[in-house]
């Protein structure tokens, strides 16, 4: 099937990555947050439980929260995406890209559960994610870069893949490390991107664009009101 309008433009623009309940209620008051990252170790940060940080969430947000699924195998992994699955239905399940991650994959996706194939390194690793149906894939961009690879050709070439067999897996850049490195994912050709507090705030805010407000201010006090 080919991709058209309608299907990109629904896909998932921009999601925060993080826990912290202050960082999220700020970003959603935005309105351009169309979903939430997680992982154990940002969830393990707020002292709280799955279950009590996606109820926290819940409260104010109602778009797509990724969560991961732990366990070693292709069972565990699928025992534990569904207990997450019947806390809320509206979770992106992550699952470690491997073997074991792929079956799984397999396995939850007819019976409903979304899934973001997590930990993507290799344009081949995201063809297995496309094969597999996850509705979204995680390629981590800085994390590629610090260890030598080029993280924004393999958000390239995992689009090229994409296009070229028609998946409507969502591409959602992740481990990005600066507005660079998210602006190039965008050119790149990814649907998405997942960005810390620090990297959204950056996006939306330049101390050119402050100064150039201010100087506008101090010339608004001159002018007669009425």
């Amino acid at each position: 099937m080919t991709l058209t309008q309608e299907d990109t433009m629904s896909y998932p623009r921009l999601f925060l990555d993080t826990a912290n309940l202050t960082e999220l209620k700020e970003a959603v008051a935005t309105g351009i947050v169309d979903g939430i990252a997680t992982n154990p170790e940002k969830i393990a940060s707020t002292g709280q439980s799955y279950r009590e940080v996606i109820s926290e969430i819940r409260r104010f947000f109602s778009g797509p929260i990724a969560v991961q699924s732990m366990g070693k195998t292709a069972k565990e992994i699928v025992d534990h995406a569904l207990e997450l699955h019947d806390m809320d239905p509206n979770l992106a399940i992550k699952v470690v890209c491997n073997t074991e991650g792929i079956k799984a994959i397999r396995e939850l996706v007819p019976k409903g559960v979304r899934t973001n194939c997590t930990l993507v390194f290799t344009p081949a690793q995201g063809f297995a994610a496309g094969l597999a149906g996850s509705t979204f894939v995680s390629p981590f961009v800085g994390r590629s870069e610090m260890a030598g690879y080029d993280g924004i050709e393999l958000i390239e070439q995992i689009r090229a893949i994409y296009d070229a067999y028609d998946f409507k897996t969502c591409i959602v850049a992740a481990s990005l490390k600066n507005v660079r490195q998210a602006t190039l994912s965008i050119l790149a050709g990814a649907h998405g991107i997942a960005v810390t507090w620090a990297i959204f705030h950056s996006m939306l805010n330049h101390p050119l664009t402050e100064r150039g407000y201010h100087g506008f201010e101090d010339i608004f006090k001159s002018i007669p009101r009425g």
